[in-house]
């Protein structure tokens, strides 16, 4: 049986740490090197981590940090959310889906935020309609993980969802992350 658990950065353990690095380096250690918990190969670290588990073992990993950003002339709270990832023998099983759904109900109960928010790939965008995400067509501003310096302007795949407020609330124009995405 699969459990999702959410703990903040603060109780995460040492096992929970070797644990993501271990799922985080069979996909990415190739391409990013080893994982590293202090760095998140580039992009802005979680507050909130979901872990989903079957018999101890980590088969999937999100996270959000609140942060508000600048949508057009308006500003509001989002949890960007990143690092989804489930390992390879998960996928298709719900796992993921899991994940993001205990986390969009934190962003709507004990860890507020206006909406949730990501920015991914187009062969993914399926998957995170799926879970209740919305695709917004608009120009996104933040800093590139690359080099934690560069301003970038791009113009997506951006989706949100409903956090504390309606996803026909979000305001109109560019979003400016204020930072690193997720």
């Amino acid at each position: 049986m699969t459990s999702v658990n959410l703990r903040w950065t603060t109780q995460l353990s040492a096992a929970d740490h070797a644990d993501m690095a271990e799922l985080f380096d069979s996909e990415y250690a190739q391409e990013w090197g080893p994982w590293n918990p202090k760095q998140g190969y580039g992009y802005a670290n979680g507050e909130l981590h979901g872990m989903a588990r079957s018999n101890g073992k980590l088969l999937g990993y999100a996270s959000t940090a609140r942060r508000f950003i600048g949508v057009g002339e308006r500003e509001v709270v989002i949890a960007g959310t990143g690092g989804v990832i489930t390992s390879a023998e998960s996928r298709g099983m719900g796992v993921g889906r899991q994940i993001l759904a205990a986390l969009q109900e934190a962003s709507r109960s004990f860890a507020p935020a206006d909406f949730g928010l990501l920015g991914c790939r187009d062969e993914v965008v399926p998957f995170y309609r799926s879970c209740g995400f919305t695709r917004i067509d608009t120009l996104i501003r933040d800093i590139s993980p690359r080099d934690a310096m560069t301003v970038v302007q791009s113009q997506g795949p951006t989706m949100i969802c409903a956090g504390t407020r309606p996803v026909e609330a979000w305001p109109v124009g560019v979003i400016d992350l204020r930072g690193l995405p997720w």
